[in-house]
């Protein structure tokens, strides 16, 4: 197994984190397609970073805007350059109103996000958000009355996906949650701690360890000396192989599982098989998924699409909310509620918070060195 410094650490793509770089895009704002949803002001709204250091997310959003626009020969699109910043946020905001688009698509930074959304509250324009899992939004959504539908999930998904798998899959097994100290780590480790505490299902050995090392025999030691043959890892998929590697060497069984950070590259970290991690799919099998789409996404497991389908999702939901409506006649937060919109990445309805009411995270277990989606699951095998 190759190992490698901390200085090339992989963090898995997820939705609302970041950890790419990119050069300047294209122009701030780009209007796509001839034919007009509604007269004047009937566009849909796309707000991405265009330029600067995350212009590759706002890359995916344009693409995946494009392929909704050439299946759908009704739609207008209307694509803003936020640059992941406030103050792209307030502009991005005042183009919409100005430009009375019907429906707001994107801010996938939660910077440009929070200085958007109560202006297009006050224009009452419904936003569908794309990649923003903060649990602040729904607060913030019931107490300024913000018209914010989220097309991902949210920050607690990811351990409740996990501890749903692992209290049928972990009871009457030993089992240790492990982190690495930092604020992912900590979080997810805790919040899986808690569910399957829940479940009255208690670790055997907990501990903090120390992340990036060459070498974590002394932690596999630990493992061994408290009883533990399972592991959660609140941890990244290079501190996983490492243990798993030295676990080998040293004949000690540890099946381990973590969140979505074991998401990597091969050559990045090798994880053993029958490791098991929650994580997103990349929807390259998705239900009629445009070939646009489905070439960009075939055999994706890491980077490529973590925001290109959900934008194509959430263009559908759009223009299934405004079929059939006057160009003059308004849509409202509720005309999105108490109903189910087929989409790319399966049906979607969304609670009375704007959240979508199913969790999109997935369980997958490492076979022959490749994810696969868990028995039963309806995801695709592959994985952001």
């Amino acid at each position: 197994m190759s190992r490698r410094s901390r200085n090339s650490t992989l963090n898995a793509p997820r939705f609302g984190r970041f950890g790419l770089r990119a050069a300047v895009g294209v122009a701030a704002m780009v209007v796509l397609s001839a034919p007009v949803v509604a007269q004047e002001g009937g566009a849909i709204g796309v707000s991405a970073p265009i330029s600067g250091f995350y212009a590759v997310v706002g890359k995916e959003i344009e693409k995946g805007a494009r392929a909704a626009v050439n299946r759908f020969p009704d739609a207008r699109i209307e694509l803003h350059d936020d640059e992941c910043e406030p103050e792209g946020g307030v502009k991005t905001a005042d183009e919409m109103i100005e430009s009375r688009v019907r429906i707001a698509i994107g801010y996938p930074c939660i910077e440009a996000f929070d200085a958007a959304m109560p202006k297009l509250a006050d224009a009452n324009i419904p936003l569908l958000l794309i990649g923003v899992q903060s649990e602040a939004i729904t607060v913030d959504r019931r107490k300024g009355n913000w018209p914010v539908l989220r097309l991902a999930p949210k920050a607690s998904d990811e351990a409740d996906a996990i501890a749903d798998y692992l209290k049928e899959a972990w009871r009457g097994i030993n089992f240790a949650i492990i982190d690495d100290g930092t604020l992912y780590g900590r979080q997810i480790a805790e919040e899986v701690r808690f569910r399957l505490e829940e479940d009255n299902l208690k670790p055997v050995f907990t501990d903090t360890y120390r992340p990036q090392l060459e070498n974590q025999v002394a932690l596999v030691r630990r493992l061994q000396k408290s009883g533990a043959t399972h592991v959660f890892v609140g941890g990244d998929a290079f501190d996983a192989a490492i243990i798993g590697a030295d676990a080998e060497a040293v004949g000690v069984s540890l099946t381990l599982a973590g969140g979505s950070a074991f998401v990597a590259s091969p050559d990045d970290a090798a994880l053993a098989d029958g490791t098991i991690l929650g994580a997103l799919p990349a929807w390259s099998g998705a239900e009629e998924l445009p070939k646009a789409l489905a070439d960009a996404t075939e055999g994706a497991t890491v980077i490529g699409n973590s925001y290109l389908v959900p934008t194509y999702a959430a263009m559908q939901i759009a223009m299934a909310a405004l079929e059939g409506l006057d160009a003059d006649e308004p849509i409202f937060f509720g005309d999105f509620l108490g109903r189910t919109f087929e989409t790319v990445l399966g049906p979607i309805r969304f609670d009375g918070d704007g959240n979508v009411s199913r969790n999109l995270f997935r369980i997958f277990v490492i076979e022959d060195g490749r994810p696969v989606a868990v028995s039963g699951d309806s995801s695709t095998g592959s994985i952001q």
